[in-house]
This record gives C-alpha cells, sequence and structure tokens, in this order.
C-alpha cells in the first residue's frame, strides 16, 4: 500500500491495492487522467505513467517529488518550518506546544501558516506548498480565482508519519518513467498516438459528494466522460473508472444506467468528513467500473 505525503484529497491509498488487482497482466503503460498525487500510477508495477490534471500545483508537486531526494524535501520543509517560526514537534515534542481542545495547533501556527501563505502567493516556491499542504486545513490543496492558495490553517505538523510517507513515496516515484500534462479531460492530446496495451484510469471528481474539488463537476462534465469513455472502448482501449453510486442518500442515476454495459465491482467505502467542531463518517457505494 502507497500513502502519499500529499494527502490529497480523494486520493485513492486506502483502497488502491484493490484496484490495481483489476490490471491486466500486459500493461504497458498507465494513463491517469484525473490524477491528483497519483497514487493508483505509482503504486502500480507498470513503469511507464502519463499523468494528467488540470491543478498545475498538484502537478508541480509531484514533479517536485520525483526530481529531488527525500531526504533534500524534508530538509528543506523543516528549513521552511524554522524560519516562519511554525511548530515542530518531531523534534521538539507535543508538549513544547500549547494545544487548544479541537484545535490541535492550529492557534499556535496560524499567524506563521498565514505569513507562509503570503510569501507562496507571491513566489510560488514549490517547497513552501508543500509545507503550507501539512499545516493547511484537512491537508486540502486549494486556490481561488486569482489563483492564490486559500486554505485556512488546521491542526497538526509535521509529524513521523507524514515524513515516513514523504520517504516512501519518493522511492517509488522516481523510479518512474512520468509524463505529466495538465489538460482537460476532453483534449484529444490525451488519447492520441497511444497503444492498446495501455490502461486508462479515471478517477474524476464524484457528481454526489460534497468535497469543494468537486463543486465545478456536473451532469455536463459527467456525461462528456462517460461519452469519451464509450469511445475509448469502441476504439479498443482499455479502462478503470472509480466513481461512486450513492452516497448519503444521493444516487448517480447517470452513471448507474451506463454501467450497466460494464463490469462493475462495489467497493464499499467510509467517508471521514471533519471540520473544527466535529467529525462526520458517511458510507458510500463506491465502484470500479472497466470493460476487461
Amino acid at each position: 500500500m502507497l500513502y502519499s505525503p500529499l494527502n490529497y484529497q480523494g486520493n485513492k491509498s486506502r483502497i488502491v491495492d484493490r484496484l490495481l488487482s483489476l490490471l491486466p497482466q500486459d500493461v504497458s503503460s498507465v494513463h491517469e487522467v484525473f490524477c491528483g498525487s497519483a497514487v493508483f500510477s505509482f503504486a502500480s508495477a507498470v513503469n511507464r505513467v502519463y499523468l494528467n490534471d488540470i491543478n498545475i500545483h498538484i502537478t508541480d508537486l509531484i514533479r517536485y517529488f520525483h526530481e529531488n531526494d527525500a531526504n533534500d524535501i524534508i530538509e528543506q520543509a523543516d528549513n521552511i518550518i524554522r524560519q516562519y517560526g511554525l511548530t515542530n514537534t518531531f523534534y521538539e515534542g507535543k508538549n513544547r506546544y500549547p494545544e487548544h481542545g479541537h484545535e490541535g495547533l492550529s492557534r499556535y501556527n496560524k499567524a506563521a501558516f498565514n505569513r507562509l501563505k503570503a510569501d507562496y502567493n507571491i513566489d510560488k516556491d514549490v517547497a513552501k506548498l508543500f509545507v503550507l499542504s501539512i499545516y493547511g486545513f484537512n491537508h486540502y490543496i486549494r486556490f481561488n480565482s486569482k489563483d492564490e492558495f486559500n486554505v485556512p490553517v488546521g491542526k497538526i505538523d509535521f509529524v513521523k508519519t507524514l515524513r515516513d510517507k514523504t520517504r516512501a513515496y519518493c522511492s517509488v516515484i522516481r523510479n518512474k518513467e512520468m509524463i505529466i500534462s495538465n489538460y482537460d479531460f476532453r483534449s484529444e492530446e490525451l488519447y492520441c498516438g497511444v497503444e492498446k496495451t495501455a490502461v486508462y484510469y479515471f478517477d474524476p471528481p464524484y457528481l454526489i459528494t460534497q468535497a469543494p474539488y468537486n463543486l465545478f463537476w456536473t451532469e455536463k462534465e459527467e456525461a462528456d466522460l462517460l461519452s469519451l469513455i464509450d469511445g475509448l472502448n469502441a476504439d479498443g482501449y482499455r479502462f478503470i473508472l472509480s466513481n461512486v453510486i450513492e452516497s448519503n442518500g444521493k444516487q448517480n442515476e447517470l452513471l448507474c444506467g451506463w454501467m450497466k454495459k460494464y463490469n462493475v465491482k462495489h467497493i464499499y467505502r467510509q467517508y471521514l468528513n471533519s471540520n473544527y467542531q466535529k467529525k462526520n463518517k458517511s458510507n458510500a457505494d463506491e465502484v470500479a467500473i472497466t470493460n476487461f
């Protein structure tokens, strides 16, 4: 199992082993069209991966991890943490800093985090973005219409588990042959000249869930994606589509009707949605749909 140090919302770390069990043995390359932190591609045994995401900031982070040694990345992060006066319980212990109930370390880190955020929004230093993702609320990587990072401070800091994830993630992805792009999923460039032994993996925003990164995804995008996948199938390409057909009493009727012509594997999934006041668990009927 591979976990990303980015803890990118919507990533497939918890179910990636079950998804990878669906991959055929003769796969020459994986094309991940909504890659996020690309856990699926990186955890696979396939060496050549094509990663696409319209979020250029997440692909900048992937390049950063691919091109740099994990120890150097961690050292850069610690230098930034020290420079801005953020908490570092890994070295100094939890008792060094006051925590405030359910707010954790957020009250202590708020001013320093906001200074770091302001500086990053000017210089766009990817190392600073990594630290912001660590200290930001729920580890979100989110930008406003002005391309400014706008996530508030979170509760924790650069703990041992995140450092371990950084080393494990880097050790895997640095051995991959990786091509990155930032196209809309409908762009022809993603589907031209691809060998038939490839597999396309689609993990789009989920139409019926409420995560912040899903807000722009409408029935129009959903229908466009399903039509595109039908076209790939007609042309002899293989695909895996991850999605949710039911969540919190809502059902994706469009997807339920469409998937009947393909193979469907149900994957039980429990989602944890948290804020500073409470944590809510919701069950979802997550599916992996394939044409092989």
